[in-house]
């Protein structure tokens, strides 16, 4: 009796053990068929099986969802895709094919810890696209040239976030400030930034992971803070690529482990043009500059207002031209217009001074397109001046003078062709004539002592020998002495006939 009744409650425990073994089967046995679904795990695999969509039959409280390089036909997936599977932590869905994610797809994940969207063909990523999610890692590397919203992190928590080679170059700062709080890791490598502004720093002190190395960096003072915070925070940087710059071609291809601060230099606006045509009813001032980095222009009118001219992101050349049109080009006196070129590395002004005569024949005479022709029927006094300044300041402050020579001008034609005109002699022209001048002297003087050294000897020798100038035999005269003698009979008969001397 006592050994039945030893049996009965392990028994009972046995058959409790066995329902709730078969109520958790009921649950989560269930595993597509071209899946794999390891026991007592909530782990789901289906990478690499050719799925044209999400397969039915993925265990609802599954928390590990792999679907690795798949080819959906649906280039889109929504919020119907994911909504069930509310114990999700895990979701790979790199390689899909997909181009586009509905705004929302995963807001009822909010389980979700790990994100992995690379690799796909991503168009854009709209506004508000992971909101409500609190991420660890959101992977979006191998989508390049995807579009990235301005709010596209807005509502986004997450540790980490990889852009990696994403073909990117106009992703702002705006755009990442909404993860400020929690951002620790950024990759950003293998994309298309050419310079990261200043303000980029407040972020980047934020970070206790950074990757920026393979971009085409332009190695300027604007970037002088950024190799300043890669010396004095390795640790940010460790383990992987040190930055690297793609121009000036002087440091193509340096990391910024072989560099130093007197590397990362600008360089002052140069002017290459300075146009000013005049016709009778409108007036245009072209202005062309370069630097390093492209400076901005500004055009000063006479009455001080100002125009603002900033570089094209899409212009190679990596000049600056500012064209401005004026709606009265005569004016009753003197003024003056100038050019000015600011970059960080200071400005440049380029002042014109003008002056129109008083003439009527621009009204009665049709205006010529030839800036040349113009300046020959309607000539203009024109007082250039140059002004440089070291240090960046406003475009309206004082500069310092000094000489700008400014190429292709139509403002000086007139007086160009005049000054060709006067003979200029360059510092060569003044040495070589110089140094001539001494040989010639030099020889002159060494024939003078040479004849000279010659007669004292002769003399020297006839003293010598007692012998006068009677007892020195003479050969025949000389030609010379021949054509002197017949000169010297011409000359005397002459005289005898005109009966003066």
């Amino acid at each position: 009796m006592f050994q039945g009744l030893y049996f009965k409650p392990i028994s009972l425990w046995i058959c409790v053990l066995v329902f709730i073994l078969s109520g958790f089967r009921t649950i989560s046995s269930t595993c597509p068929g071209v899946c794999f679904c390891p026991s007592i795990t909530r782990n789901v695999y289906c990478p690499r099986k050719n799925l044209p969509y999400v397969p039915n039959g993925i265990p609802l409280d599954t928390i590990q969802l792999n679907l690795n390089d798949n080819n959906f036909l649906n280039p889109t997936i929504s919020r119907t895709n994911f909504s069930r599977f509310t114990d999700l932590e895990q979701l790979y869905l790199s390689g899909c094919g997909i181009e586009f994610i509905e705004v929302d797809t995963f807001i009822d994940l909010k389980k979700l810890k790990w994100l992995d969207i690379s690799k796909n063909r991503l168009k854009s990523v709209s506004d508000y696209t992971f909101r409500d999610l609190t991420l660890e890692h959101l992977f979006l590397n191998d989508n390049p040239g995807v579009h990235i919203s301005k709010h596209a992190f807005l509502g986004l928590n997450t540790m980490g976030l990889y852009f990696q080679n994403c073909a990117l170059g106009d992703l702002t700062l705006e755009i990442l400030r909404p993860l400020n709080g929690t951002l620790k890791s950024l990759w950003l490598d293998g994309n298309k930034f050419e310079t990261f502004n200043q303000n980029w720093l407040y972020l980047f002190k934020t970070l206790s992971h950074l990757r920026i190395g393979d971009n085409p960096l332009h190695c300027n003072c604007e970037v002088a803070w950024l190799f300043k915070f890669f010396q004095s925070t390795p640790r940010v940087f460790e383990g992987v690529p040190a930055p690297s710059c793609r121009s000036p071609p002087r440091l193509r291809g340096k990391q910024f482990s072989n560099v130093t601060d007197d590397d990362f230099r600008c360089q002052l606006p140069v002017f290459k043009n300075v146009d000013i045509v005049f016709e009778s009813d409108k007036g245009k001032l072209t202005c062309l500059a370069s630097g390093d980095p492209v400076p901005t222009l500004y055009w000063i009118k006479p009455d001080g207002s100002m125009e603002k001219f900033y570089p094209k992101m899409a212009d190679l050349s990596k000049d600056t031209e500012g064209v401005m049109y004026t709606s009265d080009p005569r004016p009753t006196k003197k003024s003056m217009y100038q050019c000015i070129a600011s970059n960080p590395a200071g400005n440049v002004t380029f002042s014109l001074n003008v002056v129109w005569p008083n003439d009527d024949r621009m009204q009665n005479e049709p205006p010529s397109k030839d800036p040349i022709k113009e300046s020959e029927e309607y000539p203009l006094k024109v007082e250039k001046e140059g002004k440089i300044e070291g240090q960046k300041s406003e475009p309206n402050d004082k500069y310092i003078s000094n000489d700008v020579n400014v190429t292709k001008s139509s403002v000086n034609m007139a007086d160009s062709r005049e000054q060709a005109k006067e003979i200029r002699f360059t510092l060569v022209d003044i040495i070589g004539a110089v140094v001539g001048t001494f040989l010639l002297t030099l020889l002159a003087c060494v024939v003078v002592f040479h004849i000279f050294s010659r007669n004292q000897s002769r003399l020297l020798y006839k003293e010598q020998n007692g012998l006068t100038h009677s007892d020195i035999k003479r050969g025949p005269p000389s030609r010379y002495e021949l054509d002197e003698a017949e000169n010297t009979l011409k000359m005397l008969d002459k005289i005898n006939r005109d009966g003066t001397v």
